[in-house]
């Protein structure tokens, strides 16, 4: 594979850890090295005219970033952060949020749902639920949905769950998403990256499935796999970013097309020679710039427009 130049000095840094995923402790030990490696996880983003709060929504706990002086009913996006449904913060939303705020006056609000295995599907999504809900036409009419790997499976699942219970959502922001259980048992060889890349490997999406949905994994509650449900057409438009080297690469445009098939208007953008999770493990590199871009263009474009 021929790598970003800045994303190859990444991996070669930071070379994929020798650990089990199925072992949750060894999981969220190495998670918590590299975020303390990296002085996390705490804001690194600032802006004199963002303001970032902590609060609660319907009884779960968010992370808020807000203009200094927002306006009355201002657009909101509610984000769901990475993290192979285990480990994760909040603060995975600064990248988008930050500028949202600065730039556009947009207000997000991002989840500190409740993390597998200890609880099982369907508790994030009931957790990013209650949020939309207690903003949803409450705080403001005008309502995106955000989510970044395990996060954007999330995001999807709750965007079919706002258009079944009459929530109109602007836009489903996917970035390198997972909403699949059973791509990672394809036995085609040729898909994404043959099983294997830098910063995701076949094994560890099929652990984190595993640890999400639990003995439901032959038949998931309602939304806790997105593309299992037939029919996904009438949901919120969608922006989907996928990256060039990532097992969930084939899943994520397969997934897009569905959405455009089913007439739900989509934009799909693919960043070369990235890997999973590239616009948050390298946010200021010129690649995660353009991707984060993106995704913070597609939310204003959607909500102000």
């Amino acid at each position: 594979m021929t790598l970003d130049p800045e994303i190859a000095a990444w991996v070669e840094a930071y070379p994929a850890p020798d650990v089990d995923p199925r072992d949750v402790d060894a999981v969220r030990a190495i998670y918590g090295d590299y975020m303390a490696d990296r002085g996390g996880p705490q804001p690194v983003e600032s802006h004199p005219d963002v303001r970032l709060e902590s609060a609660h929504i319907n009884g779960v706990g968010v992370l808020i970033w807000s203009p200094r002086r927002p306006e009355p009913r201002t657009p909101v996006v509610v984000a769901l952060h990475g993290g192979a449904f285990v480990v994760g913060h909040p603060l995975g939303a600064e990248r988008i949020a930050v500028p949202l705020a600065a730039q556009h006056g947009i207000i997000t609000v991002s989840v500190a749902y409740r993390l597998s295995p200890e609880h099982r599907a369907p508790a994030a999504l009931d957790d990013g639920m209650a949020v939309l809900t207690g903003i949803a036409g409450v705080e403001t009419d005008r309502v995106a949905i955000h989510g970044s790997s395990a996060g954007a499976c999330l995001a999807a699942g709750i965007a079919l769950r706002a258009r079944d219970g009459g929530i109109r959502l602007a836009l489903q922001s996917l970035s390198c998403p997972v909403v699949d259980p059973r791509a990672m048992h394809a036995s085609d060889p040729d898909h994404s990256a043959h099983g294997e890349s830098p910063t995701l490997a076949r094994a560890a999406v099929i652990a984190a499935w595993e640890h999400y949905l639990g003995d439901a994994i032959a038949n998931p509650p309602p939304y806790a796999a997105p593309a299992l449900i037939e029919d996904i057409g009438g949901t919120a438009p969608a922006h989907v970013v996928v990256a060039e080297y990532d097992v969930l690469r084939d899943e994520g445009l397969e997934y897009a097309w569905r959405l455009s098939s089913s007439g739900v208007p989509t934009t799909v953008e693919r960043f070369g020679g990235t890997v999973h999770g590239f616009d948050g493990l390298l946010p200021h590199s010129s690649v995660g710039q353009r991707a984060i871009s993106s995704q913070v263009s597609a939310l204003a474009r959607a909500l102000l427009s």
